[in-house]
């Protein structure tokens, strides 16, 4: 943001300096919640008869000054606004401009000077999609009239923001020696406001004329909450990669990953994950652990992913976590009968941003039981041929890579069949 010192204007006679931000002459309507509307007004050539702020109607660089809020995208060379469309991962600056409008006559009696002169602002700190909010300034003085005023500029948003205060950006702009001076953000965005002054040794203190107005201005960060879940399972004990599906078979174990990712652009507090296990899905307990991008050597879990979740505190933007436990498929008719069953297993993750979910779906399959005499009887190998190509069409393809160890070891071993294939299921290999 420029700012030019020194410009040399004529008031009341004399030559005086004015600090000018590049202002546009937006008037001062109802619409720009300014107040106390009733105060009266004052004008470049005929100030104030007593300490009064931002009162003056035709200020050369600013216009009205009741309307003495704006904003504008930090580091742009644009003039500021009272209204502007946010957009994420960018900062705007709030300029809050404050000018004594007492005559200048009044200085050296100290009558023209404002006493316990503070700022305050404040902003949304969310905003909705489609939703506008009003970022607020106050000017006070204990001997001002009216004691206090106050300005108003608008922040749209397009998608759920979050909007967060720069530090060390709040900055306190004039002619005088507190030019430059970093301020107080939390003083500034408290409930009493920072206070103000022209020179070092007079905070609090504005004295009456334009050379001693100035800005008073901080940044302001628009943040997206946002993050991404993902739930994939594995076969235990294979060298399969975590996958969204998996087929597997009554007594088989699984093991499961959640991964929670913040995509966002502001830290998320109260991370917690849940999940579901289908009925026949059952949770092995002591298996669940947590890791996260900071603590990658993980640490074992108290069991209470699957009742009131598993808290993982504050996550960074960009930054990981995973929960990964173990389960077993119940060797169960009911649940799961003859041929396959489909069941889902669902997880979710919440924050302060929001909710997430995603699911994994689970197939499992059960081989029916074979008629006696179905099967051609022949050699060991030509009976395991014809029960892969049942289990083929019958989509048992899942077991292929299992039967050809199986086949290796009967060619090699000459082992029997009834060694290997029990009630038409290929078996493990010892």
């Amino acid at each position: 943001m420029s700012i030019q010192k020194a410009v040399v204007l004529p008031v009341v006679g004399l030559a005086i300096g004015l600090t000018a931000f590049q202002f546009g002459n937006v008037s001062a309507t109802e619409e720009t919640a300014w107040g106390p509307q009733d105060r009266p007004t004052y004008t470049w050539n005929s100030p104030a008869d007593h300490v009064t702020f931002n009162s003056i109607t035709d200020n050369p660089y600013l216009g009205d000054e009741r309307n003495f809020v704006r904003v504008r995208e930090a580091g742009v060379e644009n003039p500021e606004k009272d209204e502007i469309t946010l957009e994420i991962g960018k900062e705007y600056t709030i300029s809050i401009y404050y000018h004594n409008n007492a005559s200048p006559s009044l200085n050296d009696s100290g009558e023209g000077i404002s006493r316990n002169t503070f700022v305050r602002s404040e902003f949304p700190s969310y905003l909705n999609a489609g939703e506008t909010g009003a970022a607020m300034a106050y000017i006070s003085a204990s001997n001002a009239e009216p004691k206090t005023v106050w300005d108003t500029t608008y922040l749209k948003a397009e998608q759920p923001v979050y909007l967060n205060f720069v530090p060390n950006s709040a900055v306190i702009h004039n002619n005088g020696t507190t030019d430059g001076t970093i301020l107080s953000g939390d003083e500034l965005l408290g409930s009493n406001g920072v206070t103000i002054g022209h020179y070092n040794n007079m905070w609090g203190m504005i004295p009456g004329c334009n050379e001693y107005g100035g800005y008073v201005t901080y940044n302001i960060r628009v943040d997206a909450p946002a993050f991404e879940v993902d739930k994939k399972a594995v076969l235990a004990d294979s060298s399969d990669q975590f996958a969204d599906e998996i087929r597997v078979i009554p007594g088989d174990k699984i093991n499961f990953r959640l991964h929670y990712k913040n995509t966002g652009t502001t830290e998320q507090t109260n991370v917690t994950a849940h999940d579901v296990l289908p009925a026949g899905i059952n949770y092995i307990e002591g298996t669940t652990y947590a890791s996260s991008t900071r603590h990658p050597e993980g640490s074992k879990s108290p069991e209470v992913l699957f009742g009131d979740g598993l808290n993982l505190g504050a996550m960074i933007a960009d930054e990981d976590a995973w929960v990964t436990y173990s389960a077993t498929v119940a060797d169960d008719m009911n649940i799961f009968p003859c041929g396959e069953t489909v069941v889902y297993n669902a997880a979710y993750f919440a924050s302060n941003a929001g909710k997430n979910n995603d699911k994994t779906k689970i197939t499992v399959y059960r081989a029916c039981e074979q008629t006696p005499g179905e099967l051609p009887n022949t050699g060991p190998g030509e009976v395991i041929m014809a029960i892969l190509i049942i289990l083929v069409i019958s989509g048992g393809g899942y077991y292929f890579y299992r039967s050809q160890k199986m086949l290796r070891k009967v060619s090699e071993n000459g082992t029997e069949s009834s060694d290997i294939v029990r009630d038409g299921i290929v078996k493990d290999e010892k």
